[in-house]
Protein backbone atom coordinates (compact mmCIF):
# COMPACT_ATOMS: atom_id res chain seq x y z
CA UNK A 1 0.00 0.00 0.00
CA UNK A 2 1.42 3.41 -0.95
CA UNK A 3 1.88 6.11 1.47
CA UNK A 4 0.23 9.73 0.55
CA UNK A 5 3.52 11.28 -0.05
CA UNK A 6 5.16 8.33 -2.53
CA UNK A 7 1.63 8.88 -4.38
CA UNK A 8 2.11 12.08 -4.50
CA UNK A 9 5.58 11.58 -5.56
CA UNK A 10 4.50 9.03 -7.92
CA UNK A 11 2.22 11.71 -9.49
CA UNK A 12 4.54 14.14 -9.49
CA UNK A 13 6.79 12.26 -11.63
CA UNK A 14 4.64 11.01 -14.23
CA UNK A 15 1.80 13.99 -14.76
CA UNK A 16 5.04 15.54 -16.66
CA UNK A 17 5.85 12.72 -18.62
CA UNK A 18 1.85 12.07 -19.55
CA UNK A 19 1.87 16.32 -20.72
CA UNK A 20 5.01 15.66 -23.27
CA UNK A 21 3.21 12.91 -24.56
CA UNK A 22 -0.06 15.74 -25.59
CA UNK A 23 0.78 17.98 -28.14
CA UNK A 24 2.43 21.13 -27.97
CA UNK A 25 0.62 24.08 -26.90
CA UNK A 26 1.59 26.57 -29.33
CA UNK A 27 0.96 23.72 -32.18
CA UNK A 28 -3.10 23.68 -30.85
CA UNK A 29 -5.71 24.58 -33.47
CA UNK A 30 -8.54 26.03 -33.39
CA UNK A 31 -11.28 22.69 -33.37
CA UNK A 32 -13.17 22.83 -36.60
CA UNK A 33 -16.16 23.09 -35.16
CA UNK A 34 -15.64 27.28 -34.51
CA UNK A 35 -15.23 28.01 -38.19
CA UNK A 36 -17.92 26.36 -40.58
CA UNK A 37 -16.91 24.26 -43.77
CA UNK A 38 -17.64 26.71 -46.17
CA UNK A 39 -14.96 29.33 -45.15
CA UNK A 40 -14.09 32.53 -47.76
CA UNK A 41 -10.47 33.28 -46.83
CA UNK A 42 -9.94 36.47 -47.71
CA UNK A 43 -7.27 39.22 -47.49
CA UNK A 44 -8.08 42.95 -47.11
CA UNK A 45 -7.63 44.36 -50.59
CA UNK A 46 -9.68 41.12 -51.90
CA UNK A 47 -12.27 42.10 -49.41
CA UNK A 48 -12.33 45.84 -50.35
CA UNK A 49 -12.66 44.58 -54.29
CA UNK A 50 -15.70 42.89 -53.15
CA UNK A 51 -17.15 45.24 -51.20
CA UNK A 52 -17.19 48.26 -53.87
CA UNK A 53 -18.12 45.95 -56.24
CA UNK A 54 -21.73 44.89 -54.50
CA UNK A 55 -22.06 47.29 -51.61
CA UNK A 56 -25.93 48.74 -51.88
CA UNK A 57 -25.70 51.28 -50.08
CA UNK A 58 -22.35 52.50 -53.03
CA UNK A 59 -24.68 51.22 -56.03
CA UNK A 60 -27.70 53.00 -54.43
CA UNK A 61 -25.53 56.56 -53.98
CA UNK A 62 -24.20 55.93 -57.78
CA UNK A 63 -27.72 55.52 -58.92
CA UNK A 64 -28.67 58.70 -57.45
CA UNK A 65 -25.49 60.81 -59.11
CA UNK A 66 -26.98 59.35 -62.60
CA UNK A 67 -30.03 60.96 -61.41
CA UNK A 68 -28.75 64.35 -60.95
CA UNK A 69 -26.76 64.08 -63.97
CA UNK A 70 -30.53 63.73 -65.71
CA UNK A 71 -31.72 66.69 -63.73
CA UNK A 72 -28.83 68.90 -65.75
CA UNK A 73 -30.10 67.76 -69.24
CA UNK A 74 -33.67 68.38 -67.85
CA UNK A 75 -32.40 71.80 -67.04
CA UNK A 76 -31.10 72.96 -70.31
CA UNK A 77 -34.24 72.07 -71.93
CA UNK A 78 -36.01 74.76 -73.44
CA UNK A 79 -39.87 75.61 -73.05
CA UNK A 80 -42.01 73.46 -75.22
CA UNK A 81 -44.22 75.68 -77.73
CA UNK A 82 -47.86 75.47 -77.09
CA UNK A 83 -50.31 75.01 -80.00
CA UNK A 84 -54.00 76.02 -79.24
CA UNK A 85 -57.07 75.65 -82.05
CA UNK A 86 -60.57 76.58 -81.64
CA UNK A 87 -63.40 76.25 -83.75
CA UNK A 88 -67.68 75.93 -83.49
CA UNK A 89 -68.86 73.19 -81.85
CA UNK A 90 -72.09 73.70 -82.54
CA UNK A 91 -73.98 76.02 -84.26
CA UNK A 92 -77.83 77.00 -82.77
CA UNK A 93 -79.23 79.03 -85.75
CA UNK A 94 -78.47 76.33 -88.77
CA UNK A 95 -78.51 73.47 -86.33
CA UNK A 96 -75.32 71.85 -87.57
CA UNK A 97 -72.57 69.96 -85.52
CA UNK A 98 -68.57 71.30 -86.21
CA UNK A 99 -69.64 73.09 -89.33
CA UNK A 100 -66.58 73.10 -90.78
CA UNK A 101 -68.52 73.85 -94.37
CA UNK A 102 -67.04 76.63 -96.07
CA UNK A 103 -69.57 79.38 -96.40
CA UNK A 104 -71.31 79.78 -99.65
CA UNK A 105 -70.87 82.99 -101.80
CA UNK A 106 -74.22 84.26 -101.24
CA UNK A 107 -74.23 83.55 -97.99
CA UNK A 108 -70.32 85.56 -97.50
CA UNK A 109 -72.05 88.58 -100.11
CA UNK A 110 -74.48 88.64 -97.23
CA UNK A 111 -72.01 88.46 -94.37
CA UNK A 112 -73.16 85.21 -92.91
CA UNK A 113 -70.75 83.18 -91.77
CA UNK A 114 -72.33 80.22 -89.88
CA UNK A 115 -69.92 77.62 -90.88
CA UNK A 116 -66.29 77.36 -91.63
CA UNK A 117 -64.45 79.14 -88.73
CA UNK A 118 -61.73 78.00 -86.88
CA UNK A 119 -58.69 79.85 -85.04
CA UNK A 120 -55.20 78.35 -84.56
CA UNK A 121 -52.34 80.25 -82.44
CA UNK A 122 -48.78 79.16 -81.23
CA UNK A 123 -47.12 80.54 -78.81
CA UNK A 124 -43.74 80.00 -77.44
CA UNK A 125 -42.32 80.61 -73.85
CA UNK A 126 -38.99 83.15 -73.77
CA UNK A 127 -36.93 82.48 -70.40
CA UNK A 128 -35.47 85.89 -69.83
CA UNK A 129 -32.90 86.92 -67.43
CA UNK A 130 -30.88 83.58 -68.15
CA UNK A 131 -32.81 81.73 -66.20
CA UNK A 132 -32.25 78.59 -68.22
CA UNK A 133 -28.43 79.04 -67.96
CA UNK A 134 -28.27 79.68 -64.33
CA UNK A 135 -30.87 76.14 -63.49
CA UNK A 136 -28.20 74.19 -65.86
CA UNK A 137 -25.77 76.13 -63.46
CA UNK A 138 -27.64 75.08 -60.16
CA UNK A 139 -28.55 71.14 -61.07
CA UNK A 140 -24.70 70.65 -62.16
CA UNK A 141 -24.15 72.14 -58.34
CA UNK A 142 -27.17 69.28 -57.14
CA UNK A 143 -24.71 67.00 -59.36
CA UNK A 144 -21.71 67.88 -57.34
CA UNK A 145 -23.75 67.85 -53.82
CA UNK A 146 -24.46 63.87 -54.67
CA UNK A 147 -20.70 63.17 -56.24
CA UNK A 148 -19.44 63.88 -52.87
CA UNK A 149 -22.24 62.64 -50.72
CA UNK A 150 -21.32 59.47 -52.84
CA UNK A 151 -17.54 59.77 -51.52
CA UNK A 152 -18.35 60.44 -48.04
CA UNK A 153 -20.38 57.50 -48.08
CA UNK A 154 -17.35 55.75 -49.44
CA UNK A 155 -15.04 56.98 -47.10
CA UNK A 156 -17.44 56.04 -44.06
CA UNK A 157 -17.72 52.06 -45.26
CA UNK A 158 -14.34 51.71 -46.28
CA UNK A 159 -13.30 52.34 -42.88
CA UNK A 160 -16.31 50.26 -41.56
CA UNK A 161 -14.82 47.78 -43.05
CA UNK A 162 -11.57 47.79 -42.49
CA UNK A 163 -12.15 48.21 -39.05
CA UNK A 164 -14.32 45.22 -38.98
CA UNK A 165 -11.70 42.94 -40.88
CA UNK A 166 -9.16 43.59 -38.20
CA UNK A 167 -11.52 43.22 -34.94
CA UNK A 168 -12.57 39.69 -36.47
CA UNK A 169 -8.78 38.90 -37.43
CA UNK A 170 -7.81 39.68 -33.98
CA UNK A 171 -10.92 38.11 -31.88
CA UNK A 172 -10.15 35.15 -33.70
CA UNK A 173 -6.43 35.17 -32.16
CA UNK A 174 -7.68 35.82 -29.28
CA UNK A 175 -10.21 32.95 -29.82
CA UNK A 176 -6.94 30.87 -30.35
CA UNK A 177 -5.06 31.71 -27.64
CA UNK A 178 -7.85 30.84 -24.89
CA UNK A 179 -8.89 27.81 -27.34
CA UNK A 180 -5.25 26.79 -26.75
CA UNK A 181 -5.47 27.74 -22.80
CA UNK A 182 -8.52 25.84 -22.62
CA UNK A 183 -7.01 22.60 -23.84
CA UNK A 184 -4.15 22.78 -21.89
CA UNK A 185 -6.29 23.26 -18.73
CA UNK A 186 -8.63 20.34 -19.87
CA UNK A 187 -5.33 18.27 -19.58
CA UNK A 188 -4.28 19.68 -16.10
CA UNK A 189 -7.71 19.17 -14.58
CA UNK A 190 -8.34 15.81 -16.14
CA UNK A 191 -4.45 14.58 -14.84
CA UNK A 192 -5.22 16.07 -11.42
CA UNK A 193 -9.29 14.81 -11.23
CA UNK A 194 -7.02 11.32 -11.81
CA UNK A 195 -4.79 11.91 -8.81
CA UNK A 196 -7.50 13.07 -6.69
CA UNK A 197 -8.99 9.73 -6.99
CA UNK A 198 -6.21 7.94 -5.71
CA UNK A 199 -5.79 10.42 -3.18
CA UNK A 200 -3.00 12.72 -4.45
CA UNK A 201 -4.14 16.04 -4.68
CA UNK A 202 -7.33 17.69 -2.46
CA UNK A 203 -10.32 18.54 -3.82
CA UNK A 204 -10.14 21.97 -3.75
CA UNK A 205 -7.37 22.07 -6.25
CA UNK A 206 -9.13 20.20 -8.47
CA UNK A 207 -12.65 22.31 -8.26
CA UNK A 208 -10.33 25.14 -8.53
CA UNK A 209 -8.63 24.12 -11.91
CA UNK A 210 -12.62 23.50 -12.62
CA UNK A 211 -13.75 26.99 -12.27
CA UNK A 212 -10.77 28.88 -14.62
CA UNK A 213 -11.68 25.93 -16.98
CA UNK A 214 -15.40 27.46 -17.11
CA UNK A 215 -13.78 30.83 -16.75
CA UNK A 216 -11.57 30.10 -20.09
CA UNK A 217 -15.26 28.67 -21.79
CA UNK A 218 -16.50 31.41 -21.40
CA UNK A 219 -13.80 33.89 -22.29
CA UNK A 220 -14.60 31.68 -25.60
CA UNK A 221 -18.13 32.21 -25.89
CA UNK A 222 -17.84 35.86 -25.47
CA UNK A 223 -15.50 36.14 -28.68
CA UNK A 224 -17.54 34.11 -30.69
CA UNK A 225 -19.97 36.33 -30.02
CA UNK A 226 -18.65 39.17 -30.90
CA UNK A 227 -16.98 37.19 -34.02
CA UNK A 228 -21.01 36.32 -35.33
CA UNK A 229 -21.54 40.23 -35.17
CA UNK A 230 -18.55 41.08 -37.02
CA UNK A 231 -19.16 37.98 -39.91
CA UNK A 232 -23.18 39.82 -39.50
CA UNK A 233 -21.76 42.98 -39.89
CA UNK A 234 -19.26 42.13 -43.71
CA UNK A 235 -22.12 40.22 -44.78
CA UNK A 236 -24.42 43.20 -45.42
CA UNK A 237 -21.07 44.97 -46.46
CA UNK A 238 -20.50 42.37 -49.28
CA UNK A 239 -24.26 41.99 -49.52
CA UNK A 240 -23.52 38.09 -48.94
CA UNK A 241 -26.62 35.98 -49.19
CA UNK A 242 -25.01 33.22 -48.13
CA UNK A 243 -23.87 31.85 -45.34
CA UNK A 244 -19.86 31.18 -45.82
CA UNK A 245 -17.88 31.78 -43.16
CA UNK A 246 -14.92 35.26 -43.90
CA UNK A 247 -11.92 34.30 -42.70
CA UNK A 248 -9.17 37.03 -42.95
CA UNK A 249 -5.65 35.83 -43.67
CA UNK A 250 -3.69 38.81 -42.37
CA UNK A 251 -2.93 42.26 -41.42
CA UNK A 252 -0.53 44.75 -42.82
CA UNK A 253 2.45 45.26 -40.43
CA UNK A 254 1.97 48.20 -37.94
CA UNK A 255 4.72 50.99 -38.79
CA UNK A 256 5.58 53.29 -36.03
CA UNK A 257 5.86 56.24 -37.92
CA UNK A 258 3.53 59.48 -37.65
CA UNK A 259 3.12 61.49 -40.46
CA UNK A 260 3.71 65.76 -39.41
CA UNK A 261 0.29 66.96 -37.38
CA UNK A 262 0.15 70.03 -40.09
CA UNK A 263 0.35 67.45 -42.98
CA UNK A 264 -2.83 65.12 -41.82
CA UNK A 265 -4.34 68.30 -41.04
CA UNK A 266 -4.02 69.89 -44.93
CA UNK A 267 -4.56 66.51 -46.29
CA UNK A 268 -7.94 66.43 -44.01
CA UNK A 269 -9.13 69.89 -45.40
CA UNK A 270 -7.75 68.96 -48.97
CA UNK A 271 -8.97 65.41 -49.28
CA UNK A 272 -12.24 65.20 -46.99
CA UNK A 273 -15.48 64.72 -48.79
CA UNK A 274 -17.36 66.46 -46.26
CA UNK A 275 -15.61 69.45 -46.48
CA UNK A 276 -16.03 69.77 -50.04
CA UNK A 277 -19.55 69.28 -49.58
CA UNK A 278 -20.12 71.79 -47.24
CA UNK A 279 -17.63 74.03 -49.85
CA UNK A 280 -20.06 72.75 -52.22
CA UNK A 281 -23.25 73.78 -50.60
CA UNK A 282 -22.07 77.39 -50.58
CA UNK A 283 -21.33 77.62 -54.04
CA UNK A 284 -24.93 75.76 -54.50
CA UNK A 285 -27.04 78.11 -52.56
CA UNK A 286 -25.16 81.36 -54.76
CA UNK A 287 -26.05 79.73 -57.74
CA UNK A 288 -29.70 79.56 -55.88
CA UNK A 289 -29.96 82.91 -54.96
CA UNK A 290 -28.81 83.90 -58.57
CA UNK A 291 -31.56 82.30 -59.84
CA UNK A 292 -34.52 83.34 -58.00
CA UNK A 293 -32.96 87.06 -58.33
CA UNK A 294 -33.19 86.12 -61.82
CA UNK A 295 -36.90 85.46 -61.22
CA UNK A 296 -38.06 89.06 -60.45
CA UNK A 297 -38.31 89.17 -64.07
CA UNK A 298 -41.21 88.04 -65.86
CA UNK A 299 -41.01 85.73 -68.51
CA UNK A 300 -42.01 86.47 -72.46
CA UNK A 301 -44.70 85.12 -73.90
CA UNK A 302 -44.99 85.53 -77.94
CA UNK A 303 -46.73 83.73 -80.51
CA UNK A 304 -48.81 84.31 -83.82
CA UNK A 305 -52.45 83.60 -84.58
CA UNK A 306 -54.90 82.70 -87.33
CA UNK A 307 -58.36 82.88 -87.45
CA UNK A 308 -60.69 82.79 -90.23
CA UNK A 309 -64.40 84.25 -90.46
CA UNK A 310 -64.18 85.41 -87.18
CA UNK A 311 -62.06 89.01 -86.95
CA UNK A 312 -61.29 92.34 -88.57
CA UNK A 313 -61.89 90.19 -92.06
CA UNK A 314 -61.92 86.52 -93.28
CA UNK A 315 -58.31 84.94 -93.15
CA UNK A 316 -57.24 87.12 -90.11
CA UNK A 317 -53.44 86.79 -89.08
CA UNK A 318 -51.43 88.34 -86.07
CA UNK A 319 -49.19 88.32 -83.41
CA UNK A 320 -48.54 88.44 -79.96
CA UNK A 321 -46.92 88.70 -76.76
CA UNK A 322 -47.37 88.79 -73.43
CA UNK A 323 -45.79 89.29 -69.83
CA UNK A 324 -46.90 89.50 -66.52
CA UNK A 325 -46.30 93.01 -64.56
CA UNK A 326 -43.61 92.27 -61.36
CA UNK A 327 -46.30 94.82 -59.65
CA UNK A 328 -46.83 92.81 -56.58
CA UNK A 329 -45.09 89.27 -56.79
CA UNK A 330 -41.62 89.98 -57.47
CA UNK A 331 -40.30 87.17 -55.52
CA UNK A 332 -39.10 88.64 -52.43
CA UNK A 333 -39.68 85.82 -50.33
CA UNK A 334 -38.22 83.31 -52.20
CA UNK A 335 -35.15 86.07 -52.67
CA UNK A 336 -34.89 86.43 -48.97
CA UNK A 337 -35.25 82.42 -48.15
CA UNK A 338 -32.31 81.83 -50.69
CA UNK A 339 -29.71 84.97 -48.93
CA UNK A 340 -30.60 83.04 -45.19
CA UNK A 341 -29.70 79.66 -46.84
CA UNK A 342 -26.61 81.75 -48.50
CA UNK A 343 -25.47 82.52 -44.90
CA UNK A 344 -26.54 79.69 -42.73
CA UNK A 345 -24.01 77.05 -45.40
CA UNK A 346 -21.08 79.75 -44.34
CA UNK A 347 -21.42 78.96 -41.06
CA UNK A 348 -21.36 75.62 -41.69
CA UNK A 349 -18.26 75.33 -43.62
CA UNK A 350 -16.73 77.21 -40.36
CA UNK A 351 -17.99 74.48 -38.39
CA UNK A 352 -17.20 71.71 -40.48
CA UNK A 353 -13.70 73.06 -40.65
CA UNK A 354 -13.35 73.01 -36.80
CA UNK A 355 -14.71 69.26 -36.62
CA UNK A 356 -12.17 68.08 -39.74
CA UNK A 357 -9.37 69.71 -37.47
CA UNK A 358 -10.37 68.25 -34.06
CA UNK A 359 -11.16 64.65 -36.00
CA UNK A 360 -7.20 64.98 -36.97
CA UNK A 361 -5.99 65.41 -33.51
CA UNK A 362 -7.87 63.16 -31.97
CA UNK A 363 -6.68 60.68 -34.11
CA UNK A 364 -3.43 61.62 -34.22
CA UNK A 365 -3.03 61.70 -30.59
CA UNK A 366 -4.52 58.11 -30.18
CA UNK A 367 -2.37 56.57 -32.50
CA UNK A 368 0.59 58.14 -31.17
CA UNK A 369 -0.03 56.60 -28.00
CA UNK A 370 -0.63 53.27 -28.93
CA UNK A 371 2.99 53.67 -30.79
CA UNK A 372 3.99 54.54 -27.77
CA UNK A 373 2.96 51.37 -26.14
CA UNK A 374 4.43 49.27 -29.21
CA UNK A 375 7.71 51.08 -28.96
CA UNK A 376 8.50 51.05 -25.51
CA UNK A 377 8.45 47.16 -24.96
CA UNK A 378 11.46 45.91 -22.95
CA UNK A 379 13.88 44.05 -25.37
CA UNK A 380 12.98 39.91 -25.58
CA UNK A 381 9.44 40.59 -24.25
CA UNK A 382 7.65 38.80 -26.47
CA UNK A 383 9.56 35.90 -26.39
CA UNK A 384 9.59 35.65 -22.12
CA UNK A 385 5.89 35.84 -21.92
CA UNK A 386 5.95 33.09 -24.17
CA UNK A 387 7.40 30.63 -21.15
CA UNK A 388 5.23 31.87 -18.87
CA UNK A 389 2.38 29.15 -18.97
CA UNK A 390 4.97 26.01 -19.71
CA UNK A 391 7.11 26.82 -17.23
CA UNK A 392 4.05 27.96 -14.64
CA UNK A 393 2.42 24.26 -15.12
CA UNK A 394 6.16 22.34 -15.10
CA UNK A 395 6.22 24.40 -11.82
CA UNK A 396 2.65 23.62 -10.58
CA UNK A 397 3.07 19.84 -11.59
CA UNK A 398 6.64 20.09 -9.45
CA UNK A 399 5.06 21.34 -6.11
CA UNK A 400 7.79 24.37 -6.80
CA UNK A 401 4.91 26.74 -6.57
CA UNK A 402 1.15 26.46 -4.73
CA UNK A 403 -2.31 26.54 -6.84
CA UNK A 404 -2.58 30.55 -5.97
CA UNK A 405 0.60 30.96 -7.55
CA UNK A 406 -0.20 28.88 -10.74
CA UNK A 407 -3.09 30.73 -11.73
CA UNK A 408 -1.50 34.13 -11.01
CA UNK A 409 1.16 33.32 -13.53
CA UNK A 410 -1.37 31.83 -16.02
CA UNK A 411 -3.74 35.14 -15.83
CA UNK A 412 -0.58 36.96 -16.09
CA UNK A 413 0.22 34.65 -19.59
CA UNK A 414 -3.13 35.35 -20.78
CA UNK A 415 -3.68 38.92 -20.05
CA UNK A 416 -0.23 39.78 -21.50
CA UNK A 417 -0.57 37.92 -24.57
CA UNK A 418 -4.24 39.33 -24.81
CA UNK A 419 -3.10 43.17 -24.23
CA UNK A 420 -0.21 42.18 -27.12
CA UNK A 421 -3.51 40.97 -29.80
CA UNK A 422 -5.13 44.35 -28.69
CA UNK A 423 -2.53 46.39 -28.93
CA UNK A 424 -1.83 45.08 -32.16
CA UNK A 425 -5.19 45.83 -33.20
CA UNK A 426 -5.43 49.31 -31.84
CA UNK A 427 -2.53 50.23 -33.61
CA UNK A 428 -4.06 49.26 -36.72
CA UNK A 429 -7.56 50.79 -35.37
CA UNK A 430 -5.77 54.31 -34.74
CA UNK A 431 -4.09 53.88 -38.06
CA UNK A 432 -7.38 53.57 -40.10
CA UNK A 433 -8.95 56.31 -37.84
CA UNK A 434 -6.16 58.82 -38.91
CA UNK A 435 -6.48 57.69 -42.55
CA UNK A 436 -10.54 58.19 -42.26
CA UNK A 437 -10.20 61.64 -40.41
CA UNK A 438 -7.70 62.84 -43.44
CA UNK A 439 -9.38 60.36 -46.57
CA UNK A 440 -5.84 59.89 -46.87
CA UNK A 441 -4.19 56.44 -47.18
CA UNK A 442 -1.06 57.50 -44.80
CA UNK A 443 -1.43 53.23 -43.35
Amino acid sequence: MLTIKCRIALFGALLPVWLLLTPATGAQPVPTTTVPIDTVRLSLPQLEQQFLDRNFQLLAQKYQVDIAGAGITQAGLRPNPNVFFQTNLYNPNSGKVLPFRTPTLADQNAGNYSSGYFMVQVQQLILLAGKRSKLVALAESNRNLTQLAFRDLLRTLRYQLYSTYANLYYDMQAVRLFQAELTRQQRLTESYRIAQQTGGVAPYEVTRLEVATRDLQANIADYRNQIADEQATLRVLLRQTGNAFINPINIPTATPVLPPVATALDSALANRPDVALTQEQISNAERSLTLERARRTPDLTTGIMYERYGNAYVNFVGGQVSMDLPIRNRNQGAIRAAELTLKSAGIGLENQQTVVQSDVLNAYDKLGAFYGQLTTRPDGYLDRIQNISVEATKAYNGRVISLLDYLDKIRTYQQAQLNQINLLNNVFQAQQQLNYATNTKFF
